[in-house]
């Protein structure tokens, strides 16, 4: 019994459509996965850049309550613009009129202070040491006080939430920190 050559060709043409299909499922499938991954990868890159806008905007406000003395005089409101409530401040880092970050300033904690001795005041450099001189006393007016800040941002978007802690030491007059430091 002998085959007839269009029977033996048919059979082929289909094994060869089964494996395209095949071959098609297969190709389908890894595009799916590279989209996932890319798509996974983005949220991940987002998350890391909303992290770091919060961790900047939080070090934005420490500086900002550093670049005066009302830490030391009013500690519960050491910023001339809070936002919302005292010691938060709000930034729009888009510029879109929304708030992005907010940063809660916690009242800042007295470390340390150590006051000078008279002999160790140097108001020729620093103008400022001239005022603390006392007479007949050993120790001075002024002192060097070593202050911690902590600041909790968090993302409006994504909800990251960073703490930054950071630490700054500062000469001062007495009078400004008596009841906050630990002599």
């Amino acid at each position: 019994m002998t085959m007839r050559p269009d029977i033996e060709t048919g059979r082929q043409q289909g094994m060869v459509l089964l494996i395209a299909l095949i071959m098609l499922l297969a190709i389908t499938l890894m595009i799916v996965t590279a989209s996932n991954l890319v798509q996974t990868n983005l949220k991940v890159v987002h998350n890391m850049e909303s992290r770091e806008q919060a961790r900047y905007s939080a070090l934005a406000a420490i500086e900002e309550a550093l670049s005066s003395d009302r830490f030391t005089s009013s500690p519960d409101n050491m910023f001339t613009v809070s936002c919302e409530v005292p010691n938060q401040k709000c930034y729009d880092a888009n510029g879109d009129g929304t708030t992005d970050v907010r940063v809660l300033v916690n009242a800042p904690s007295c470390v340390m202070v150590s006051p000078k001795k008279n002999s160790e005041l140097r108001p020729y450099l620093y103008p400022a040491e001239a005022t603390c001189y006392l007479p007949a006393t050993v120790y001075s007016m002024c002192a060097d006080s070593v202050w911690e800040f902590q600041a909790t941002a968090t993302d409006a978007v994504t909800g990251a939430e960073v703490v930054v802690r950071q630490g700054v030491s500062i000469a001062t007059t007495l009078n400004k920190i008596d009841t906050a430091c630990p002599l």
